[in-house]
């Protein structure tokens, strides 16, 4: 036996393996098998590596190991997006306000029907194989397939229309949260072919990505300056994650993984001097420190109650997806995780206009959003990606500065010493303002002595 040859000291000898008598090639689950082989093969004559590498799924139905532990993080409760949520009875009200936006849509765009379902159909198999796990009888419906595709398309852009022009007066404020929650989660997306070929027909011919970025940014609440080019988006939760982490210098980095590190809280940065400041200038690289001024910057958010739904959903399309920016977002999320310690480093990125609490409550309570994310969604190989590794290295370099050490050991000093109360700066400017005063009662009184009248 194999066990027999393993010893104290290790493996001495492993046995050959043996040939057993008995014949299975003609088994039916292995004739199975190599039939479907040599059939696959028959079809397409590309290789099966090449095949797996070009991959084109882009929506993923979410593992258990993950809905386990949070389900209805992943599910719809306001509208149904794409086929997997397709047709649940608590989504189908919103169904019909679908279909009157679609005769509104037609109306005011004055083009037939048929032309958004011309527009989709040459493309109809790429859209479909954007779904990672479509039900059989959506591959046999083709027909059906594209009327769900027009239909949700033209509700989006609809939507987004509404929100581009700030006249949204078919939804409630319910409603349009709803919308905005679900239309962020993985199983829900609808691929952004879909949104482009549909404006294209609708905007005679011409194709608007630029247009339809902004628009999707704006309704999602971020603030932008100049052109974006997004970098061929795949839908609205991929576009959400490349505004968070994009970087053009990093795009393409296959590295070695890096280490994790702990990093440091937000106090603790500003402790030694650095600034936290905003970006805006997306195609720039949404997280960056320059060590020449010592400025960090860093994506804005409006964190609400959905946030906490929207990167669980990031983190799982982030393990799911390969390619280009793997890991990212989680290591991002991760990242944020770090800045964010204490109701302190909520107050510090609020009033540098990082965050923005958008009705989620008190700063604890975003403190605890993103340590639930640990508890929802298992977090694997933090900084693993070069762009957080430079960030790292950068600050380090900075903080080790000696005149950034002594600011840093003075500050925390400090404010270890006054226990944070911010009547602690009140009574330092009392301080100073009396020792100034005193000072001038001191030279008023002895200038006279060594400079008499004449």
């Amino acid at each position: 036996m194999l066990g027999d040859s393993i010893t104290a000291g290790g493996v001495d000898e492993v046995e050959p393996v043996q040939q057993c008598s008995t014949n299975w090639a003609n088994e039916e689950w292995v004739l199975e098998i190599r039939n479907e082989l040599d059939q696959v093969l028959h079809d397409d004559p590309t290789p099966l590596r090449k095949r797996l590498s070009k991959k084109r799924s882009m929506i993923y139905k979410v593992p258990a190991l993950l809905k386990n532990l949070n389900n209805k993080a992943y599910e719809p409760q306001m509208v149904s997006f794409g086929p997997y949520h397709c047709g649940k009875e608590h989504l189908k009200p919103m169904e019909k306000r679908k279909h009157t936006v679609l005769l509104y849509f037609l109306h005011e765009s004055g083009k037939p029907q048929e032309s958004y379902v011309n527009a989709l159909a040459p493309v109809v198999q790429d859209l479909k194989d954007s779904y990672d796990a479509l039900d059989p009888r959506w591959h046999g419906d083709t027909s059906g397939f594209l009327k769900l595709m027009v239909l949700d398309g033209c509700f989006i852009l609809h939507i987004l229309d509404c929100v581009y022009r700030d006249k949204v007066d078919f939804l409630g404020d319910l409603e349009t949260a709803g919308i905005k929650r679900d239309m962020l989660l993985l199983e829900n997306q609808l691929p952004m072919l879909v949104l482009l070929r549909i404006d294209q027909v609708r905007n005679d011919g011409k194709l608007r990505e630029d247009f339809i970025e902004k628009c999707v940014l704006q309704f999602l609440g971020f603030m932008t300056w100049g052109p974006l080019r997004m970098w061929k988006c795949l839908h609205v939760l991929d576009m959400y994650r490349k505004v968070l982490i994009f970087d053009e210098k990093y795009v393409g980095d296959t590295g070695s993984p890096r280490r994790a590190f702990r990093f440091w809280s937000a106090i603790e940065l500003t402790e030694a001097g650095i600034r936290l400041e905003p970006s805006y200038e997306v195609e720039q690289g949404s997280l960056a420190f320059n060590a020449n001024d010592g400025v960090l910057k860093l994506p804005r958010l409006e964190v609400d109650h959905a946030t906490e739904l929207t990167f669980l959903n990031l983190i799982a399309f982030d393990g799911l997806q390969a390619g280009d920016l793997q890991g990212e977002a989680t290591s991002f999320i991760y990242f944020m995780r770090q800045l964010i310690k204490t109701p302190r480093d909520v107050s510090v990125l609020i009033s540098s206009g990082i965050l923005a609490n958008n009705g989620i409550g008190s700063d604890e309570a975003i403190v605890q959003l993103f340590d639930s994310l640990s508890k929802d969604s298992p977090i694997h190989n933090p900084y693993t990606s070069k762009m957080y590794f430079d960030v790292y290295i950068g600050i380090g370099d900075y903080r080790r500065k000696p005149q950034n050490r002594l600011r840093a050991y003075v500050v925390h000093a400090y404010h270890e010493s006054t226990n944070w109360s911010p009547l602690a700066y009140l009574s330092i400017l009392a301080a100073i303002l009396l020792f100034i005063l005193s000072f001038l009662q001191t030279w008023y009184t002895l200038y006279p002595y060594y400079h008499p009248r004449k």
